[in-house]
């Protein structure tokens, strides 16, 4: 059972196909995509030198962290090229043309556990 509130994060139409949008919510500071099928939801911090991963390229199911090219699955969270480390992944749904996330739920896939670097969030508002 998954714990805490969904929260409205993204009208549907405010985030373009193939694309992210940064989200921040409480302590929270989410990469929000469109891949089409399905809206996919990871933190926004890539694990490798905390590049904003929403500002980055989406291809297929994964997104290529602007910094230094690291290419994150969207699935799961972990690293597929560049080295070894791993986001949080979210729940989404969409409902009444939102999308809907579920933050209390962000886990790390099972896949594979690396520590993220240490960074500080700003509690701010939706955008």
């Amino acid at each position: 059972m998954q714990a805490g509130s969904w929260v409205p994060a993204a009208d549907i139409a405010a985030i373009p196909l193939k694309e992210g949008k940064r989200v921040i919510y409480k302590d929270y500071e989410i990469a929000l995509f469109n891949l089409g099928d399905t809206y996919l939801a990871i933190d926004n911090r890539c694990p490798h030198k905390a590049g904003p991963l929403a500002d980055g390229i989406v291809s297929g199911r994964s997104v290529f962290c602007p910094l230094h090219n690291w290419k994150i699955n969207l699935e799961n969270g972990c690293a597929l090229s560049g080295g070894k480390g791993q986001v949080k992944v979210y729940p989404t749904k969409t409902l009444n043309e939102k999308v809907w996330i579920l933050f209390e739920a962000g886990r790390f896939s099972e896949v594979e556990e690396a520590p993220l670097p240490e960074t500080t969030l700003q509690a701010t508002e939706i955008d």
